[in-house]
């Protein structure tokens, strides 16, 4: 009897891909454009963040902001950020003397100096 159900239960999903109004369209879909990935391998690093923080990042990618059909999610926005902010301080530094572990408004205070301070010098380098 169960050999049956499976006959039958994969008979129903193959007639799902068949007909294009059952899956709403999925299976006749034109491709998706081409997506730029980066050149180097990507590692992923787990942060956490503040509510209302994610709820900003997801506001930034809604589809009125980008003009996609759909949004691209906060943890790619969020991803976008931290490169941004270590392209800039690849040349300049973070002064993390004392800096304990786990003291969030302290790392945030310093990091911001930071980029203020290499934000500054590349525009004073860009309009040289």
């Amino acid at each position: 009897m169960s050999g049956a159900r499976r006959t039958d239960a994969g008979a129903a999903v193959a007639g799902l891909f068949a007909r294009a109004t059952a899956t709403g369209g999925l299976a006749t879909r034109e491709p998706a454009p081409a997506v730029i990935r980066p050149t180097v391998p990507l590692i992923r690093q787990g942060v956490e963040l503040p509510e209302d923080v994610v709820a900003e990042l997801r506001s930034l990618s809604r589809p009125e902001r980008t003009g996609q059909p759909r949004s691209h999610g906060s943890k790619f926005v969020a991803t976008g950020l931290l490169l941004a902010a270590a392209e800039l301080l690849r040349d300049g530094d973070i002064d993390m003397e004392g800096v304990q572990a786990g003291d969030l408004p302290e790392m945030k205070a310093r990091a911001l100096a930071a980029l203020i301070r290499a934000g500054a010098t590349r525009d004073q380098e860009t309009s040289s």
